[in-house]
């Protein structure tokens, strides 16, 4: 998997980039806030790949593109810009920029540049990755949570022995899903008959989290007792008890 510089000047926007890229497998290897810091990272560690955004201070990502590119032609440097940016992404292109991703940034469209960029082979796509990265056995009824992506629905499978520490992994996680459109999530109660307070409630904080992304969230439960005591809680609007029950 490639080395990869994040440049943003949104602290925000490197750290989600940072998970989805480290999620799929890949090593972030540095990270800059402008373009001057861009040049200066890539001259330290000379990425496989950098991803640039356009409007920064300092020095923007165009004049940045054209700093490297005329020390190392090589560069392999892809522009992330909204919508409105095009104009500037033709420039960043003509100057030695490799490609571009037009926000919101989805994990296919991350696939395809790094792919187009780097020329990988798509035999263990960036999906895949992201699965085997945050993905717990789910052999082994110990693991507190497994994560697998199903015909492009996430399925998160909690058990029994998760706690408040690998919820926080689990919320790195989540973080990275958010970027994911359409994204549709299911949380699955897998083996379960009571949860504690701070895991529902953490469960709930991602649920909405999703849904206020623009997402879809389900969840399943197929313990009886624990249906009865969410629905006391009023923890979700509705609760399936099998996988198959859920249209997404």
């Amino acid at each position: 998997m490639p080395n990869i510089l994040i440049v943003d000047d949104s602290i925000l926007m490197r750290r989600n980039l940072r998970i989805l890229l480290q999620q799929a497998g890949h090593t972030v290897i540095a990270e800059a806030a402008d373009g001057m810091q861009a040049f200066s990272e890539y001259e330290k560690h000379l990425p496989d790949l950098v991803t640039m955004d356009i409007t920064m201070p300092l020095m923007n990502g165009i004049d940045s593109v054209k700093k490297i590119i005329a020390k190392y032609p090589q560069a392999n440097i892809v522009m992330i810009s909204a919508l409105d940016q095009k104009n500037m992404v033709f420039e960043a292109i003509q100057s030695g920029a490799k490609h571009y991703i037009l926000k919101p940034i989805t994990i296919e469209k991350i696939l395809s540049t790094i792919n187009s960029v780097l020329q990988i082979s798509s035999t263990e796509d960036l999906t895949t990755a992201l699965e085997k990265s945050h993905s717990h056995s789910a052999k082994t009824s110990s693991d507190p949570f497994a994560i697998e992506n199903k015909n492009g629905i996430f399925i998160v499978t909690l058990q029994s022995s998760i706690t408040s520490t690998s919820l926080k992994d689990l919320a790195s996680a989540i973080q990275g899903f958010l970027f994911i459109k359409p994204l549709k999530l299911i949380f699955e109660f897998k083996n379960m008959t009571s949860i504690q307070d701070d895991i529902l409630e953490g469960i709930q904080r991602f649920s909405k989290d999703i849904e206020q992304a623009g997402g879809v969230c389900r969840i399943v439960c197929g313990d009886l007792n624990l249906i009865m005591h969410l629905k006391n809680k009023k923890a979700f609007d509705r609760i399936y008890t099998e996988v198959a029950q859920t249209i997404l």
